[in-house]
């Protein structure tokens, strides 16, 4: 995390503002350190370059001990947190714990690896640009920040996953980008990002393992300037959607541990986009069976995404079959 970076966070739960004290430095990248609430003395760490700014509900005991030990640090006051602990909060951290079976079904997926090129591929071309600061939320192991990355963009990038992140992080490290990522451990309903500080929002494939999606998309809504971009993507709710779950039952991708509200209608994703003050335009992808892309090259993949997606699209009977609901929004004024 670089130093600067500490002006666009804040406290998870009463949003105060944080100071930074500098443990462990290399070049620009403070390795460990602590983020500090001025009033209250409560702080949360910098461990391995990345901010944990969850509330203290879900905080990593053995973690934040190994840290104090390490640094030679009193605990100190905890910081206020949000009352009680979500049990869908403590599934999605269980589940997503496992870095490595996330990276081998869903990142090295065929199909993935298609479909991300074919559509938030196609946005980040449009819309990232060089030193455009943008929200990530729901970032997992870094799928779309790299792209964003390679854009020249200086990304947030926020994930209930401290596994996860540390393997983003190892990635990033790993090569030269012109932007820059900054990872933050948080949740999306308390998201720990100031108002206002960001050029673009992404969510992609991730509100439909949050808690509270409203309050999330208000959350990275409050984020984004006026007249800055969002984009987001999530299964949809489509009347042949019972084709694909025969097919996963009989042909498993990969595993899922989503909310107990995944899909989405193009109703109920304008009417939280709307409620958000996110004015957006929608449209579907993958009109066929995701197991079709294992089958062929990743170059037929992409054409034959490509077309089924503008085909369809353009039919107004045949749109709403889409197994896929995308939205590209603006942030009101």
């Amino acid at each position: 995390m670089r130093a600067g970076t500490v002006e666009f966070l804040q406290a998870p739960v009463t949003a105060a503002k944080l100071e930074l004290e500098p443990l462990e430095v290399v070049g620009d990248d403070i390795v460990s350190g602590r983020l500090i609430e001025p009033d209250t003395g409560a702080w949360y760490r910098i461990d391995d370059g990345i901010a944990d700014l969850v509330p203290s509900e879900y905080r990593n005991s053995a973690r934040y001990e190994a840290f104090c030990r390490k640094h030679r640090l009193e605990y100190g006051p905890a910081p206020r947190g949000v009352g009680r602990k979500d049990d869908n909060t403590l599934k999605q951290i269980r589940f997503f714990s496992s870095a490595e079976a996330y990276e081998a079904e869903v990142v090295a997926s065929p199909f993935y690896d298609v479909f991300d090129r074919v559509t938030v591929g196609h946005w980040i071309e449009r819309t990232i640009s060089e030193n455009l600061r943008v929200a990530e939320v729901g970032c997992g192991s870094g799928r779309q920040t790299i792209p964003m990355l390679k854009a020249g963009a200086n990304v947030a990038a926020l994930d209930l996953s401290e596994d996860l992140l540390k393997l983003a992080r190892r990635k990033v490290l790993s090569e030269s980008f012109r932007g820059h990522a900054d990872f933050v451990v948080g949740t999306a309903e308390n998201l720990p990002l100031r108002d206002r500080a960001f050029d673009a929002g992404l969510i992609f494939g991730s509100l439909h393992h949050f808690s509270d999606p409203p309050t999330a998309l208000i959350g990275i809504a409050r984020t984004i300037k006026p007249g800055g971009r969002f984009y987001i993507m999530e299964p949809h709710n489509s009347p042949v959607r019972f084709i694909f779950d025969w097919m996963m039952r009989h042909w498993n991708l990969w595993k899922e541990e989503a909310n107990d509200d995944p899909l989405f209608t193009k109703t109920k994703f304008q009417t939280l986009l709307s409620a958000a003050g996110l004015d957006a335009r929608i449209s579907y992808s993958t009109y066929l069976p995701p197991h079709l892309f294992y089958l062929i090259n990743r170059r037929k993949g992409e054409w034959l995404l490509a077309t089924t997606d503008v085909l369809f699209n353009a039919i107004p009977g045949l749109r709403r079959l889409g197994g896929v609901i995308i939205a590209e929004a603006v942030k009101n004024t």
